[in-house]
């Protein structure tokens, strides 16, 4: 028993380093993919370091919630493969004990890590997707800074074109000369203020930009009455401009979307949508058969009192007025159908958008669930490939999880358009990779097969001597 609990307790320590190399490394691709192509975006619209900085806080949540399951692949197929190469598990075997005890103190710990994921998206993982949503928002909205070039007119800032011949940019401050601007703010007067030198700045605060104008002109001219031309000189001139958008404000909002809420949240706004799918319905159902009780009567009594009501004023109708209430009938007919297609179409939107929150709750519960099948099928593909280096155990964790992730995708996409269940859109990688796992688990404790990569390099020969 103690020799059990002291191998299993080997078996553990041989996953935390490839565990938390895997991890890491998966986790810093992630990172560096955002770096490229979301922050010369971010640096060009003037955020401060700590914006940015919480930016790719907020995005680590949802990459925690993919790297976790791939880190335990990478660590299965590198820490057995290891073991596999040092012949500790031919060591194992020959000492009687089974292949499945040594697998079964890393399933618990995977077991553990999915138990932890299920609770990290249900209650981290939404609130921080939705302050990235927040965020994103309020970024979206923010203008850039200004950015001013010699000799180039800067047309951003609100009814007002302004351009320099030279600028110094200091922090919240530009230094400028030969300053040239036109102000547009009143549509009777042409207004054109020069200036030998200025300071451009933006109050963070108030949202005001200041132009502080030294040794200037201001030229003057109505557009009705060009004769009354005016100049005026200025030793010193400050002007402000309120440019709300170049400084960014945080804004709150209740609404979430699916990925923003709990599997808690999205099963009471399913329930919601059932609620209104059924009162739709029978709205619908009663509209129609009122319609049709007008013209068709479904009781016996109703049939006879409309037949006898009707026969002596049918008798009485000329053709035109015959044709005439034919055509309005027809009329109503169309309108009736157009209601009821419209109807049906606010039910079919509501069943399309269950449809998408049940995907997302069966997300939460099945990409933690990968966690255990990635260790069946990591475990015997390490062993049977005997190499726990970095390049195999990696090679193989990139291509298991692309099959994995392009299952999700294609079933996510399926159950969105309804052409497929939510559930089995969801658990179908599992159940095919985690099936896999189970076969080759089995097969490796019996046959202890092994993966032999030869045959690679003699098929790259052959296709080189071709």
């Amino acid at each position: 028993m103690k020799i059990m609990y002291i191998l299993q307790r080997y078996i553990i320590k041989q996953h935390i380093g490839p565990f938390i190399f895997g991890f890491m490394v998966i986790t810093l691709l992630w990172i560096l993919n955002l770096l490229f192509t979301r922050l010369g975006d971010l640096i060009s619209r003037g955020l401060s370091i700590i914006v940015i900085f919480e930016f790719f806080i907020l995005n680590i949540a949802w990459i925690v919630a993919l790297t976790l399951p791939m880190a335990v692949l990478m660590s299965s197929l590198m820490a057995f493969g290891q073991l596999s190469a040092d012949h500790e598990i031919t060591a194992i075997k020959a000492s009687g004990i089974s292949l499945y005890k040594i697998i079964y103190p890393v399933l618990i710990i995977a077991t553990l890590l999915c138990v932890f994921l299920i609770y990290f998206n249900n209650k981290i993982l939404p609130d921080a997707n939705h302050r990235l949503a927040l965020l994103m928002r309020d970024i979206h909205k923010k203008r850039p800074t200004i950015s001013l070039e010699p000799g180039i007119i800067y047309r951003e800032i609100p009814k007002i074109n302004l351009m320099v011949n030279s600028v110094e940019e200091k922090e919240n401050l530009s230094n400028v000369s030969g300053i040239m601007i036109q102000d547009q703010s009143d549509p009777k007067i042409n207004k054109t203020i020069t200036a030998e030198r200025g300071q451009i700045l933006v109050e963070e605060d108030t949202g005001i930009m200041k132009i502080i104008l030294y040794d200037g002109e201001v030229h003057e001219i109505p557009v009705k009455k060009l004769e009354e031309y005016r100049r005026l000189e200025f030793p010193k001139q400050i002007l402000t401009i309120p440019v709300p958008d170049m400084v960014m404000t945080r804004s709150e909002s209740d609404y979430r979307g699916d990925r923003e809420q709990s599997s808690k949240m999205m099963l009471e706004r399913i329930k919601k949508n059932k609620d209104s799918i059924t009162k739709k319905n029978e709205e619908i159902n009663k509209f129609v058969l009122s319609q049709f009780r007008k013209y068709i009567p479904l009781s016996q009594q109703e049939r006879s009192t409309r037949i006898v009501s009707n026969i002596p004023y049918q008798t009485k109708l000329s053709r035109n007025h015959l044709i005439s209430n034919l055509k309005k009938q027809i009329r109503q007919h169309k309108v009736i159908l157009q209601q009821a297609n419209a109807a049906n179409q606010v039910i079919e939107n509501y069943q399309t958008m269950n449809s998408k929150l049940y995907v997302e709750v069966h997300k939460k519960y099945s990409i933690p669930f990968a966690c255990i099948v990635f260790v069946l099928i990591g475990a015997p593909l390490g062993i049977m490939a005997r190499r726990g280096g970095m390049a195999v155990g990696g090679g193989i964790s990139l291509l298991f999880f692309l099959i994995y992730w392009s299952f999700l995708i294609g079933g996510e996409e399926l159950a969105d358009r309804r052409l497929l269940s939510p559930f089995i859109a969801m658990w179908m990688a599992n159940f095919l990779v985690g099936g896999a796992g189970i076969y080759l688990v089995i097969h490796t404790v019996r046959e202890m097969t092994t993966i032999k990569f030869s045959f690679i390099k003699s098929l790259i020969d052959r296709w080189k001597k071709s």
